[in-house]
């Protein structure tokens, strides 16, 4: 059985999710492109806006409960994780053979030629008008995002609801109008 790689760039995804109009399941796309795959490692680069907001520090805790190896950093400007993804990408590679990357910059061309020419497949996952030439160029496949919204879309409401703790009701004691 063939070994999957998956690398999402966290910043690329939630910006095609804006464009699309709908959401992305991570859980989904896990589950999704492993079909059929033994899964060596899935990573996602997620960028922190603040290292105080309990918000993302539950979404990425999610991530790596679904399964995801997290790598996040602090940003303050435009996220770059290119030179990270690309790391993770050369040193993992003798480790899978096809690998899902859900990135657009031109940045990975390179890198993506040099795990090619080590025989290994890489197919890139995202909107036509938001990945690069160049990395479209340099990849085995190309899958559009918009293709699989079928598979792939969260439902609304889609974070998980734990119920209240169950807590005893206070008792209603009737009073009366004489103490005995």
């Amino acid at each position: 059985m063939e070994r999957l790689g998956i690398f999402i760039d966290g910043s690329f995804i939630y910006s095609a999710s804006r464009r699309m109009g709908w959401n992305v399941d991570h859980r989904k796309t896990l589950t999704h492109f492993r079909e059929g795959y033994a899964l060596y490692n899935a990573f996602y680069y997620a960028p922190v806006t603040d290292l105080t907001d309990e918000r993302q520090k539950k979404f990425l805790n999610a991530l790596v409960f679904m399964g995801y190896t997290v790598r996040w950093r602090e940003v303050h400007a435009e996220p770059r994780f290119d030179a990270v993804i690309a790391t993770d990408l050369l040193l993992s590679a003798p480790r899978w053979d096809v690998a899902l990357l859900a990135a657009g910059a031109a940045g990975l061309a390179a890198p993506v030629e040099a795990v090619r020419g080590m025989g290994k497949e890489v197919w890139i996952l995202g909107l036509d008008e938001s990945v690069d030439l160049e990395l479209r160029s340099a990849a085995d496949r190309f899958l559009d995002l918009r293709d699989y919204r079928d598979v792939l879309e969260r439902e609304p409401g889609g974070r998980r609801v734990y119920p209240a703790p169950a807590t005893e009701e206070p008792l209603e004691v009737e009073e009366s109008a004489e103490l005995e």
